[in-house]
């Protein structure tokens, strides 16, 4: 008889649900101690976890509150392939035919990347050579698989197909969902282009949506470029580029769906274009408006994303320091004159106005607006939009709110003569006018208007104060530090890199702000009194240096003044504020 082989010597076991830990996950936890990533409280809220739901020892770390990059380079380690994090890394939508939808749910693999015969997959299992196989017969092509957690491509399987047991075009994702266009925008002839690559786009666009929304983006740009489709989001105000790997060949395909989708002519590529989209995703109803520009290699799309969900603004919550609010306050309070909020493109002023006007709608006030366009509706509040190819631009929209016998009116821009005119009429002529401006400090709005020909002496009279703002960003909380300036940082900054009490931070970079450092923004702000000093400067028409001097008195601050105590409370750094409104004290 031939000899049996030896009985090889059995490993001890940590306790499972399933009475044995399996063998990666027993690999998993002697790297992570070895590296000193796994403490004992960790493992053992993460066998809790991993009891509970039954998770892999990988998943349950990571839920347990283990650094998901720890766990992925680990697992990149003992696997010895590249590892992924899905929530930081986008696949190409376009390519998902190759495997289809059923095969990649039950296998639980998701295809990323098909560059010419080698097909980058996302596996929590890339050491299972009967599902390598299988996944090559399926997609006749080579297979480059890339380690992740399995609770991330179960995720992700929903965002780049859909729902299991979906149409795999619909429209519908996870959790999104746009509201039907009309009939006569459904109808519309798409290319013979467009049609051929019309279920990819959908889900394409789909998946550029959903990760703006997640990611907070407050635009999305589309753009063309040699060879390629890039796609950019604005995030905290900064503008990133997103790793989609999107052929030129398409573009055009997904500028016709944003087209139909928002209702623009989609056979128009030559003229610029702007329409509105509506839907709704994880519950929360997002409007979103849609700029098209004709480049010279194809059309360019913007996307401004506007979620209601956090549209509720209130003039507490919006980053008004104490001294300003109460300024601005004590100045709404009036019942006539005009009350300038100035600032460049994306500063905040809409924010700041609406949360002026949620503040003063009260049912026996009528409050009428006219805007271009009408980026939040407020219940409650008669909101207009300007159409300049109609004729109804600012100056003649608010002769007619005038005869609509309104206590407040909310001009959205003054940008001539005709409308600062009118407005500032209607301030002396009973009203409390509130307006927005593009200057770069509150003492400019003043000589800017007298700029565009209103006379100093009217304004004088009718203005009650001007709010400039800017928007810094927020460090992150989850990792947030000390930081060391630079030499030149040191130069530029001076004497305030050593101010007592003024500390030198910055975030690190988390999963939790995208690596930026940053999440969210917070605003600083300047309030120019109109004191009777500053009046009669007014009137004989002082410089905007000369305003500010004056002001000072009265207690004016400058942006830079407003900024400093919020680097001090860690919200913003002094990087920050210095790159955003400059070094004035």
């Amino acid at each position: 008889m031939p000899e049996r082989e030896p009985r090889k010597k059995q490993e001890p076991a940590i306790p499972t649900p399933a009475g044995v830990i399996e063998i990666s996950d027993r690999r998993l936890r002697e790297r992570l101690l070895s590296h000193g990533m796994l403490t004992s409280d960790l493992e053992a809220k993460a066998l809790l976890v991993q009891s509970r739901e039954q998770l892999s020892l990988a998943d349950a770390l990571v839920k347990a509150g283990a650094a998901r990059g720890d766990v992925l380079s680990v697992l990149a380690e003992i696997h010895d392939v590249p590892s992924l994090d899905l929530d930081r890394t986008f696949g190409d939508p376009l390519i998902l035919d190759v495997l289809p939808k059923e095969k990649a749910y039950q296998m639980e693999a998701l295809p990323l990347f098909l560059i010419e015969k080698q097909l980058t997959v996302a596996l929590a299992d890339p050491d299972n050579l009967m599902k390598l196989d299988e996944l090559r017969a399926i997609t006749n092509k080579e297979i480059l698989p890339v380690v992740t957690l399995a609770q991330d491509i179960r995720r992700h399987l929903i965002e780049y197909y859909g729902e299991r047991g979906t149409a795999p075009d619909s429209v519908k994702s996870e959790g999104l969902e746009f509201d039907a266009p009309p009939p006569k925008a459904a109808t519309q002839d798409l290319s013979a282009e467009a049609a051929d690559s019309a279920g990819p786009v959908v889900r394409l666009l789909n998946l550029v949506l959903i990760r703006a929304i997640e990611e907070r983006a407050s635009d999305i740009h589309i753009e063309p470029r040699d060879g390629k489709t890039v796609v950019r989001y604005r995030i905290d105000g900064r503008l990133q580029v997103k790793p989609y790997a999107i052929p030129s060949s398409v573009h055009s395909s997904i500028v016709s769906r944003i087209k139909i989708l928002s209702q623009l002519d989609i056979s128009e590529r030559r003229l610029p274009q702007d329409g509105r989209l509506k839907l709704t995703y994880a519950g929360r109803k997002i409007d979103v408006r849609v700029s098209t520009f004709p480049a010279v290699r194809d059309e360019k799309v913007v996307m401004r994303v506007l979620d209601k969900e956090k549209a509720d603004y209130r003039l507490d919550s919006i980053g008004m320091s104490e001294p300003v609010l109460s300024a601005w306050r004590n100045a709404i309070r009036a019942h006539e004159g005009i009350i300038l909020v100035t600032g460049p493109t994306g500063s905040g002023k809409s924010s700041t106005l609406f949360a002026t006007l949620r503040h003063l709608d009260v049912p026996e006030v009528n409050i009428v607006t006219l805007e271009d366009p009408v980026e939040y509706e407020i219940d409650g509040i008669t909101q207009g939009q300007v159409h300049d190819k109609i004729g109804f631009t600012f100056a003649k929209g608010l002769r007619s709110i005038l005869r609509q016998d309104p206590e407040i009116i909310l001009v959205g821009e003054i940008r001539d003569a005709e409308t600062a005119g009118i407005a500032v009429q209607s301030a002396l002529t009973g009203h409390l006018v509130l307006a927005s401006l593009h200057t770069n400090d509150a003492p400019s709005a003043v000589t800017r208007l007298a700029d565009i020909g209103v006379a100093p002496y009217l304004l004088s009279a009718a203005l009650l104060t001007v709010l400039a703002q800017r928007l810094v960003r927020r460090i992150c909380p989850d990792c947030v530090t000390e930081a060391t300036p630079t030499e030149d940082e040191r130069q530029y900054l001076g004497r305030w890199i050593d101010e007592p009490g003024i500390p030198f931070l910055e975030g690190a970079g988390c999963p939790k702000c995208l690596g930026s450092g940053y999440r969210g923004r917070t605003a600083v702000h300047e309030v120019l009194p109109i004191s009777a000093r500053v009046r009669a400067l007014i009137a004989r028409g002082a410089t905007a240096a000369e305003l500010a001097e004056a002001a000072r008195v009265d207690g004016y601050r400058s942006l830079w003044a407003d900024g400093m105590p919020k680097v001090a409370e860690g919200l913003t750094s002094l990087r920050e504020l210095a790159r955003v409104v400059g070094q004035d004290a």
